[in-house]
């Protein structure tokens, strides 16, 4: 059985030196680093760089929800029982933060109901603490299922 928490360290870490899967994931997420992980929690900082930033040098909210989707994910992920899928996510923000600033990441899973998982993920200023933004994501254990044979195909 795959060790959920040091996977997803090691696909966290990758993303963040660009040798992730997703070109989009490792440019958002590039330079994160992981200051505390567990089964269930993920504590990680950031520096706003001026690729995910607006021409006000702004980070861009865009960036923001991403960042909350991603981090709720890979919490979601490290809680164990495999790959989960977004069903509904919300964001809120409170503040905003600039290139070079350095921001505190932390998400943790705050609900799980059978297949579902609910993730809460705080974004804070590094130093005074102030909360840019917050995410609360619910998510759905991911399983494919393949039939070998199908009838006919759908028209739509």
């Amino acid at each position: 059985m795959v060790d959920s928490v040091s996977s997803i360290t090691t696909y966290i870490q990758d993303v963040a030196k660009g040798e992730g899967h997703s070109k989009l994931e490792s440019l958002i997420l590039e330079g994160l680093k992981i200051i505390h992980i567990e089964k269930g929690i993920l504590r990680c900082k950031l520096v706003i760089t001026d690729r995910v930033s607006g021409e006000d040098g702004v980070w861009h909210a865009g960036a923001i929800a991403s960042v909350i989707d991603m981090i709720g994910a890979a919490v979601v992920y490290s809680a164990g029982k495999g790959l989960h899928v977004s069903l509904d996510i919300n964001t809120s923000f409170y503040s905003t933060a600039k290139i070079q600033e350095e921001v505190e990441i932390e998400g943790r899973v705050v609900a799980s109901k059978k297949d579902l998982k609910g993730a809460m993920v705080e974004i804070r200023r590094e130093g005074n603490g102030e909360v840019i933004a917050t995410g609360r994501i619910w998510m759905s254990q991911l399983s494919l299922k393949v039939k070998d044979k199908v009838p006919h195909l759908s028209k739509l």
